[in-house]
């Protein structure tokens, strides 16, 4: 096996009791020895290679704690309108999607955020009709709960006048009762169940991509999302994304803990083996988690509040499950030792899903559970002291904060703002925070991530944490969420030797410069899988 010495550079190790070395050595995929550039040399032996750094910033791995790989995977080989600002744009760039591509085959363009637009609401149905009158197209937000489907797309999928709202979803109609196209939540299901996805080589050039992409972020390890049958946030979407892991899986480079959504959670044992899980501790792959869905999402005006949307009134948002259904699924997940992470962003959803973690854990209690809320974006004070006395983890997304800063307190009103994305908050509670992507739907930029952890563009800045503590939530209290603290998220002898470059120091840079921080290297165990 190979061994390494890195050296001359600032090496944070996450760790209270040793916070930086000299020197770190590895052997394979391990590292075996930190301290002084002597004393590494000492224990390392005499066969190594030395890594100079030249004044670069070594530190662990970075590790996503929520994203949808598969679904990422796909995102390579749709067009994507993320950048578009106008109407026209809009239009135009929907007709050269479907430039050459059969009248059968339903187009789905990606990454809507029309507060970007000029005029900042949703397109339509007779929009996106006048741009691709015979082409089934469909628009998803950049949030992936809510979307516009032209005549087409409707008539692909047979939503018309007299289709019933699927529970937990919505068809919008205009004031004459027309449809306007527009669908969110279960409603889009039908939609998603139309797209075809790459085959051959276009899929194995998209994964190369998928990965090679998050690799030159810093990561090392995900908590990646899967979708086992139909059903939940992508619909019949998910019946695909098992057999996809396996055709793409020797392009990941990075450790994945695996997040099933399932409506059958007794199926967890009977899949918990490869390629979703390799069998032991070290395993490249494991399956530890049931994940489930409570809510929708702010831009989508779907999430579960206690009070109307400041700039809409009529709305609420809803929960997209029945409490009783959502409840006897975590009884199953919870008693046959799974993790469970219950996604939720509304006020009420949120206080809704702590409620039924402490009916469950009073029922059925369970040391080191590990239970988790993603997002977990409106957290309340009665909240934040339960998940705290229950041990429930804040699995939060602060690349929301970039995406949503400008048009938050527009959406929520400047009360509610200020238990938003609280996440100063959450940590002087006693919550354990980890931070996550959502990837595809933000970037899974950890750089902008830590950005928005430190400096929350100005929004609510009580809430800003330091550079150390945001480091945290992407590194050793991330590989506590996964059960994992003892093989990753910092720099300690027996520890898997995965590593990012960085090309400064961020516990040294000034707040208002961590956007300019570069990722020049990623190391998983012990291999350089990206380096610029």
């Amino acid at each position: 096996m190979i061994s390494k010495i890195y050296f001359n550079g600032p090496i944070i190790t996450m760790e209270d009791n040793l916070p930086t070395v000299e020197a770190v050595g590895i052997t394979g995929e391990k590292i075996v020895a930190l301290g002084t550039f002597e004393e590494v040399k000492t224990q390392v032996g005499n066969n190594y290679t030395l890594v100079d750094l030249n004044g670069l910033t070594l530190l662990p791995g970075f590790i996503d704690c929520h994203l949808h790989p598969i679904l990422f995977v796909f995102y390579q080989v749709s067009p994507d309108v993320s950048e578009v600002t106008s109407l026209h744009e809009l239009k135009n760039a929907l007709k050269m999607a479907v430039k050459g591509k059969p009248n059968d085959k339903l187009i789905i363009a990606l990454n809507l955020s029309e507060e970007k637009l000029e005029v900042p609401v949703l397109p339509t149905k007779w929009d996106l009709d006048e741009a691709c009158p015979d082409h089934p197209v469909f628009i998803l937000r950049y949030d992936g709960h809510i979307g516009i489907a032209n005549s087409e797309a409707l008539k692909l999928v047979g939503i018309d006048e007299n289709t019933s709202i699927p529970e937990g979803g919505e068809i919008r109609r205009n004031e004459n009762g027309e449809l306007t196209g527009i669908i969110s939540e279960t409603a889009v299901s039908p939609i998603l169940s139309k797209v075809s996805f790459p085959a051959g080589k276009e899929l194995a050039d998209a994964a190369k991509k998928a990965f090679n992409y998050l690799a030159s972020q810093g990561l090392t390890s995900l908590h990646g999302i899967l979708h086992s049958d139909a059903g939940g946030e992508f619909g019949d979407f998910g019946v695909v994304e098992i057999p996809l892991l396996k055709s793409i899986q020797s392009y990941i480079y990075q450790n994945w803990y695996v997040m099933v959504n399932t409506e059958r959670p007794k199926k967890l044992k009977r899949i918990k083996k490869p390629p979703l899980d390799g069998g032991n501790e070290e395993s490249q792959f494991k399956l530890g988690c049931f994940k489930l869905f409570l809510d929708g999402t702010f831009g989508a005006k779907t999430a579960c509040m206690f009070e109307p949307f400041t700039d809409e009134p009529g709305m609420c948002g809803f929960c997209v499950v029945e409490m009783d259904d959502i409840y006897e699924k975590m009884k199953i997940a919870h008693e046959e030792g799974f993790q469970i992470c219950i996604h939720a962003i509304g006020d009420k959803g949120n206080r809704i899903a702590v409620d039924l973690y402490k009916k469950l854990l009073l029922e059925s209690p369970r040391e080191n559970h590990r239970h988790r809320i993603e997002h977990a974006s409106m957290l309340t004070t009665d909240v934040l002291e339960d998940m705290a006395k229950y041990n429930i983890i804040a699995s939060c997304q602060p690349q929301f904060i970039n995406s949503e800063y400008g048009w938050l307190e527009k959406r929520l009103g400047r009360e509610r703002c200020k238990y938003t994305y609280p996440m100063k908050s959450i940590i002087d509670a006693g919550v354990l925070l980890i931070s996550g992507s959502d990837c595809p739907v933000e970037d899974p930029s950890v750089i902008m991530g830590l950005h928005a952890l430190v400096n929350r563009n100005d929004f609510i800045p009580d809430e800003r944490i330091d550079m150390k503590e945001a480091l945290k939530t992407f590194t050793i209290n991330a590989a506590y969420g996964s059960f994992e603290e003892d093989l990753k998220g910092s720099l300690k002898v027996g520890k898997f030797a995965d590593f990012v470059i960085l090309n400064n120091n961020p516990l040294k840079i000034p707040i208002d410069k961590i956007k300019e921080l570069k990722v020049t290297e990623t190391i998983i165990r012990g291999n350089t899988v990206f380096k610029k």
